[in-house]
């Protein structure tokens, strides 16, 4: 039966999108919660899929090499074409400098570091004079993090902590008092967001490991996701009331079948390409038109662009290679 995974990515995948376009014409990103803008839930959502999806993925084929092998073709492949373009087609013709100064600057060489995973945001000259300078894609700093994130997974599936899910969840609790006690974000930015975005990629592999105690009955569901929000605004605490409610919403809405959510998916899973794209076309448009046309045609014209784009690197880069993938599992998996 299909389900609506795609629908759900490809939104959070939009949220970015929605989100970055404010950025990078200078202005505040709206919030869907105060803290929380619409690119960082779509994060949170992200995130929770994956938790969910992966740890589903290890337990129907629990052996490491073909595990990293799936990871592996799912992200690189498509990150690939994607740091080859930014470098070598928005590059030369947004740079500021002559060609062959371009192409030899050490920057431009540091820029394919990101197919080692050191993330690189700058390309010699590119985006100077935009309101978000010099950034040419910058959703790319979640990428290692989520790998992470499989890492540690794949450890915790090896030692077979994954059998004891009990241990996992007060594990995860313990993780989650220890963030919410302390600010990380005024100590170390990079590390708030390993362990806030971690904390909903163990949530939604919590979700997986105990899909048989979810509530048969969605109004008990509800009543749960209620009060959890309910506590969260009560203590002021909105990223906690996210991180209870947004992976058991996440998993509700993707494994039920929807007649036009389940639809999305016919032609591809978009979202990942999406995410990898939209950056450094909205940048692009921006630095072409001088930030002069409303944000409107902005959001259309980067939208469009975006969504061509990721269907190119679907079918043409990331199916292809997903189809290379060793035991079980489905292709998105």
């Amino acid at each position: 039966m299909k389900n609506n995974f795609d629908f759900l990515r490809i939104s959070a995948a939009l949220m970015v999108l929605f989100s970055h376009q404010f950025a990078l014409l200078g202005r505040t990103e709206p919030a869907v919660l105060p803290g929380i803008s619409f690119g960082e839930m779509g994060v949170c959502i992200f995130f929770s899929i994956s938790g969910y999806l992966v740890s589903q993925s290890w337990m129907r084929d629990p052996y490491a090499l073909r595990f990293m092998t799936r990871r592996l073709l799912r992200i690189w492949p498509g990150l690939f074409v994607a740091t080859c373009f930014c470098a070598l087609v928005i590059g030369p013709i947004a740079t500021n400098l002559p060609l062959q100064a371009y192409l030899r600057a050490p920057e431009m060489h540091r820029f394919f570091g990101i197919l080692r995973l050191k993330i690189q945001f700058n390309l010699p000259g590119v985006f100077l004079d935009t309101p978000f300078p010099r950034a040419v894609n910058g959703s790319l700093w979640s990428i290692p993090l989520e790998l992470s994130c499989y890492g540690v997974l794949l450890v915790a599936g090896i030692l077979r902590l994954l059998n004891f899910r009990w241990i996992i969840v007060i594990m995860l609790a313990g993780l989650a008092f220890q963030y919410f006690r302390m600010d990380y974000a005024a100590v170390d930015q990079i590390a708030s967001y390993k362990i806030r975005y971690g904390l909903f990629f163990g949530s939604g592999c919590c979700m997986w490991l105990f899909k048989d105690y979810r509530p048969r009955h969605r109004m008990i569901g509800m009543a749960v996701l209620v009060t959890s929000i309910a506590l969260g605004l009560c203590l002021n605490q909105y990223l906690l009331a996210s991180l209870l409610a947004v992976p058991y919403i996440s998993v509700v809405i993707g494994t039920s079948s929807t007649p036009v959510m389940c639809r999305f998916g016919r032609f591809g899973d978009l979202s990942y390409g999406v995410y990898i794209y939209a950056f450094p076309v909205q940048q692009t448009l921006i630095w072409a038109t001088g930030g002069h046309l409303p944000f409107l045609a902005y959001l259309a014209a980067s939208t469009l662009v975006t969504l061509l784009l990721a269907y190119a690197s679907w079918h043409g880069v990331e199916a292809p290679a997903l189809r290379m993938k060793p035991g079980a599992g489905s292709i998105s998996s």
